[in-house]
């Protein structure tokens, strides 16, 4: 009977993010697939995910220019995963994204929530303009 009462559904993003790493693949894997559903089931706080404690327009809204930065051909893992300063609840992971000839390195916070992680933190300064090709590389500096 509650199924009918209105409101936004909720949808499963899927098997929960059981390490760190699967919980950044399976937020790019919704990225790419352009689900802000599937995304907002991936990004939160060790409160829960967004889904489930944000106002849906303003997570709409941060999703969408997140979903914007992030736009993908590939990517793949970096060396670093590091636990956070805040403690083993808490990754950092870097991710190279390749996209417009671009491979930039994106740290990734993830937080544990229950039995599983979330995305909780991207550094978009890091994914650079997701719109312009990127810049020759600057020539190494002679020192002189």
């Amino acid at each position: 009977m509650a199924a009918g009462c209105g409101g936004r559904q909720r949808l499963a993003a899927g098997p929960a993010a059981v390490d760190p790493q699967a919980a950044v693949r399976a937020f790019l894997n919704a990225v790419k697939a352009n689900s802000l559903q599937g995304m907002a089931e991936l990004w939160g706080t060790d409160k829960g995910p967004a889904s489930n404690t944000m106002d849906h327009q303003e997570m709409d809204k941060r999703l969408s220019v997140i979903r914007t930065f992030l736009v993908h051909d590939k990517f793949e893992f970096q060396v670093r995963n590091t636990i956070d300063a805040m403690g083993a609840e808490q990754r950092v992971l870097d991710v190279r994204l390749s996209r417009n000839g671009c491979q930039p390195v994106v740290p990734f916070t993830v937080v544990r929530y229950k039995s599983r992680w979330l995305v909780k933190d991207i550094d978009l300064s890091a994914a650079g303009n997701p719109v312009r090709s990127c810049a020759p590389p600057r020539p190494a500096s002679s020192g002189t």
